[in-house]
């Protein structure tokens, strides 16, 4: 019975534990395992609560926010232009909510407040260690230990420290955390040094300025609480003046950052563009869809070879995210939220506690707050371990307020009069979930063995791999995305027309289920262009070519609508203008390109090639001359796909066409 009563205390363990291994937990099959393991945990509370006649649900002062951020959720998912995409947001925000309310309902006690924060701290220290070992064995320059980014590494450490921190400045007494009277201070001292001394170096080692800024608000949080704002003050100008001076790598990335990467210091654009999808959007644009939306908003970044190369899939701020995607009201709400948590907060630190439940609450907050500030300064919380940490604060923050309360019997008692319905019931409702889950996750690993198959050529299997992921889950765009650049592929190399009909039908589902996408649309243009690519007399457009461009030059018009300053859109159209016989309209078109991206060299190729046709030599010349030095200009630089396309035109035979028709002028 006692194993029993500390099952969901272990799975909240294990939760912690796995979470950040599979790249933060982002990965499709670690969403998948996540999910099931919540739902386990649902379905063992609901199986107790049947055999003993009664579901009990603790009543919360936050219930009432908690219901109406699910619901603005559920609202941003039914209005949604890409409805699967906002679907898988809504899945797992229920299931943050659902694990707050079992985390809640099962800290009753202290006992399980330090057995999950000791969890943090381990997790913390591991996190820590192996990412030093990736830094000084590995010399990797910015090392991420077991999730994708760095940054958010950073996050995850700053919860850690805050718990290491707080107990630290309580110091060893009776009763403070790990005290033994066999135990000399200057062991436990060592300990704890150590430990600290291991989450900053792997901190630094991240160089993460939001991370940085985080553990300054939990360290100024902490320091304040325990010694006052005076010396709380004074410890955060040493801090600031400390990092200054001494010379670390998160000092040097500060200084050389801006040079070498421009578009790291434009989150006050993306802000700016985010608060402007607010306004134009007040009710939100719909769960997971500000990638899609954020082309209309675009930024250019000057000192890039591509200005409007990057599309920012994030705002860098969870809370202009959650207003972005679930409009101002949903904002309002999650602000509401923090606002009561953080006022358990403050009355659990005004009640009477021993030395050692205090610096665990005051670690713990301090670690949600770090969370808090870092969420403002980029999407953290979209890293699943990040965000299970969060609900870990919150969810014992709220259960130690209701635990120095005397609260914890405020309780909303459900009784079962059936108990056989109710066990039908919760039984298919676990299983139609955990079937939807995994048949999602299935989906996903099928689709990305399919994805290998095509890129290694092994087109047959890769078709079929394809067709069982769209079978397994018909609402993703993306599937359908995949299958019909294979079709697409095998057109251009067969001219097959079943290849065509396949792929195009394939394109506009595509299109039909994410019409914000417009590389799909993109996508669909080029086969269209390459339907026309068929050999005519003299070179010479037939009425059915002409169709096919005319076709291209319409999807290619409705993705400048969604993607404004796309330069290679708009010098598409000017190509197919000037295949089409239309100068003036390719001319119009490319400048705008020109315009957009200076550095997009096809565009100023094709100016070129216009001028020549209209013998205007001195316009071509220039224009070569314009490609030449911007060849040469970048030719050192470190390039990235999208870089070199905009670079690469082979001047050659513009360069003779120009001097031909000089001579012939």
């Amino acid at each position: 019975m006692q194993f029993l009563s500390s099952m969901p205390v272990i799975v909240m363990c294990a939760l912690m534990i796995f979470s950040p291994l599979q790249e933060g937990g982002t990965t499709h099959p670690a969403q998948m395992i996540i999910r099931l393991v919540i739902l386990a945990w649902l379905g063992g509370t609901l199986i107790q609560a049947i055999r003993a006649g009664r579901l009990v649900v603790p009543l919360l002062g936050a219930r009432y926010v908690v219901l109406a951020f699910l619901g603005f959720a559920v609202a941003a998912t039914i209005f949604s232009p890409y409805v699967h995409q906002s679907r898988q947001w809504l899945v797992m925000i229920t299931g943050y909510a659902i694990l707050f309310y079992l985390l809640v309902s099962v800290v009753d006690r202290w006992e399980r407040v330090h057995t999950l924060t000791m969890m943090v701290i381990v997790m913390g220290l591991g996190e820590a260690a192996w990412s030093i070992v990736q830094g000084v064995v590995w010399n990797v320059v910015r090392p991420s230990g077991t999730f994708f980014n760095p940054n958010f590494l950073a996050g995850y450490l700053t919860v850690s420290w805050a718990v290491l921190l707080s107990i630290a400045v309580y110091g060893y007494r009776k009763s403070a955390i790990l005290y033994r009277s066999s135990l000399l201070p200057v062991f436990w001292w060592a300990g704890m040094g150590s430990a600290l001394g291991i989450v900053l170096i792997a901190m630094i080692f991240t160089q993460s300025r939001g991370g940085l800024v985080a553990w300054l608000a939990a360290t100024v949080w902490i320091l304040t609480a325990r010694y006052g704002w005076k010396l709380a003050g004074t410890g955060a100008a040493v801090l600031l003046l400390a990092a200054l001076i001494i010379p670390t790598p998160f000092k040097e990335r500060v200084l050389a950052e801006h040079e070498q990467n421009p578009v790291s210091y434009a989150r006050w654009q993306m802000w700016q563009g985010a608060i402007a999808q607010m306004a134009d959007h007040p009710l939100g644009i719909g769960l997971g869809l500000y990638q899609y939306t954020y082309p209309l908003y675009a930024f250019p970044v000057e000192g890039e070879i591509t200005r409007y190369g990057k599309v920012a899939h994030t705002p860098h701020n969870d809370y202009l995210q959650i207003g972005v995607e679930m409009g101002v009201g949903a904002l309002l709400v999650f602000l509401a939220a923090i606002g009561l948590v953080m006022r358990d907060l403050l009355q659990v630190l005004q009640a009477r506690l021993v030395r050692w439940q205090r610096s665990l609450i005051l670690g713990i907050g301090g670690g949600g707050i770090a969370l808090l500030v870092h969420a403002a300064l980029d999407s953290s919380l979209r890293e699943s371990a990040l965000a299970i940490l969060l609900v870990l604060c919150a969810g014992l923050i709220v259960s130690v307020a209701r635990i120095t309360s005397g609260n914890t019997d405020a309780l909303h008692a459900i009784p079962i009069q059936s108990r056989p319905l109710w066990g039908m019931g919760a039984a298919c409702l676990l299983l139609l979930v955990g079937a939807e889950v995994s048949r999602l996750g299935v989906a996903w690993l099928t689709f990305d063995t399919a994805s290998r198959r095509a890129v290694a050529g092994q087109t047959d299997v890769a078709i079929e791999g394809f067709k069982t992921a769209i079978t397994l889950d018909p609402g993703k765009s993306l599937y359908h995305h995949g299958l019909g650049s294979v079709y697409a592929r095998a057109f251009d190399v067969s001219r097959d027309k079943e290849m065509f009909r396949l792929a195009h039908a394939e394109f506009k589902e595509a299109i039909e289920l994410n019409p914000l996408d417009s590389r799909l649309l993109g996508l669909l243009a080029q086969l269209y262009v390459s339907a026309s690519q068929t050999s005519s007399s003299a070179g010479v457009l037939d009425e059915q070519q002409k169709s096919w461009l005319r076709a291209a030059l319409r999807v290619y018009e409705r993705a400048v609508r969604l993607a404004p300053f796309s330069a290679p859109y708009r010098y598409e159209q000017a190509r197919l203008h000037w295949m089409l016989g239309e100068r003036p309209l390719a001319e119009q078109q490319a400048k705008e390109a020109e315009q957009l991206e200076p550095n997009f060299l096809p565009a100023r190729a094709l100016l070129a090639r216009l001028s020549v046709d209209a013998g205007r030599i001195d316009d071509a010349r220039r224009e070569l001359q314009e490609i030449q030095v911007r060849q040469a200009r970048y030719e050192q630089w470190n390039k990235n796909n999208i870089d070199r396309t905009f670079l690469s035109v082979d001047v050659a035979p513009l360069r003779a066409a120009v001097e031909a028709k000089g001579l012939a002028g």
